[in-house]
């Protein structure tokens, strides 16, 4: 056997059916060994790290220790733990790291009961990240999914360029904005009577998603915030909420969640078919992630049914319009700002922005191609920061 780059990429490669398989002699014998790929790149790979394995064997030598990326999660996630404890990263943040790692994870192939052999962590390269992050869009995954996933992934790499298992980390010589590009880019809010079609839509599937759709948009809350939202939160006045699910924590000495408190506007008419102790949307579960995932399902099954009902008339499909639940927050932004073009420092405090540039990215849409929701705007349908509430409006949107 000879590593001689003359006989070619592919030496000691060969196929059976679509699975490559690698040929090589050790102890006057001949091996032959499936590496698991149709792919001739990872094909390759494989081919190279077995032979140097080989080699090594040959001369006497320990073969050197591949760290694995469960070894490398493994590690990043307990130095997370320490930060967290420390308070120096708040418990959502190391959620949402640990649910991007698992859909890594399992698009590289590997599981936890064993089925697959682990990816070493140094055959991750800027290409596997690239290919997930094609992977991801072809799934219609939206932006700040993708960036999310992205930085959850550098900071694994990271923690393995640090324990020296990999020479860079490459993440972090990717353009990340060019590749993945821009959360602002991303924002597509649902017009007032797109929202009320679709909370029609839902209550076919579900009242309590429904009910939720409603409260989003008369809130703007993030999703996690209105799912862990609790009777007790409520002022008795019954027009106000405070908010303690912070996404990040204060810079005082407890480090607790940031707390906020907003006015409920028209949402308030939803409060007396609420539950009056415990959460307030109880029959929904508290996790943002599971919430998220279902509605998915159910958009994704709706658009089966047409697409099958298109096939069996023999016409073309129509593409339903979907939105995501956080895109609630932001029709709730844009319609405050047409409401009153002048509101932004108040609409920030309301949505907890740290800064009011990061509110000042929905001004794009009173203008140019964003115009539209000066005449789209229903204020008979849904309110805002701006309007009054209408005595019973919210259940008969619900």
């Amino acid at each position: 056997m000879s590593n001689s780059k003359s006989q070619g990429p592919d030496h000691n490669l060969y196929q059976r059916g679509n699975q490559w398989y690698l040929r090589y002699e050790l102890g006057g014998l001949e091996h032959r060994q499936s590496l698991n790929t149709p792919d001739v790149r990872k094909a390759r790979k494989a081919r190279d790290r077995i032979l140097k394995e080989v080699l090594a064997r040959r001369e006497g030598r320990a073969p050197e220790i591949r760290h694995t990326w469960q070894d490398a999660v493994d590690g990043c996630l307990a130095h997370l733990d320490v930060q967290e404890r420390a308070g120096e990263i708040c418990a959502t943040t190391v959620k949402r790291y640990a649910t991007s790692i698992v859909q890594i994870t399992l698009a590289l192939g590997w599981d936890p009961e064993g089925r697959t052999a682990p990816v070493p962590i140094d055959d991750i390269t800027k290409a596997t990240v690239t290919d997930y992050v094609e992977a991801r869009r072809e799934e219609e995954r939206t932006t700040s999914t993708i960036l999310n996933d992205i930085t959850a992934w550098s900071h694994v790499m990271s923690y393995a360029s640090q324990k020296d298992w990999i020479q860079e980390n490459p993440i972090r010589i990717i353009e990340r904005r060019k590749l993945i590009g821009s959360r602002r880019s991303n924002i597509l809010p649902p017009s007032d009577p797109e929202v009320a079609e679709l909370i029609a839509d839902v209550s076919e599937w579900s009242l309590d998603m429904a009910r939720l759709i409603g409260w989003l948009r008369e809130t703007g809350m993030r999703l996690a915030e209105a799912l862990n939202l609790r009777a007790a939160d409520i002022h008795p006045c019954g027009t106000k909420a405070t908010l303690r699910l912070g996404v990040k924590r204060n810079r005082g000495a407890d480090g607790g969640p940031m707390t906020r408190t907003i006015n409920l506007g028209r949402a308030a008419s939803l409060l007396p078919g609420m539950p009056r102790m415990g959460r307030l949307f109880a029959n929904l579960p508290s996790d943002s992630a599971v919430v998220s995932t279902r509605y998915g399902q159910w958009r994704r099954q709706k658009q089966g049914r047409e697409n099958r009902a298109a096939e069996t008339a023999a016409r073309e499909p129509i593409a339903i319009k979907f939105y995501r639940l956080h895109d609630l927050r932001h029709a709730f932004a844009v319609g405050s700002l047409v409401d009153d073009p002048d509101c932004i420092y108040r609409l920030s405090e309301h949505l907890g922005h740290t800064l009011v540039s990061t509110t000042e990215i929905y001004t794009g849409h009173l203008r140019r191609d964003g115009a539209m929701w000066h005449y789209t705007r229903d204020r008979g349908l849904f309110g805002s920061l701006a309007t009054p509430a209408i005595p019973g409006h919210a259940e008969a949107a619900a």
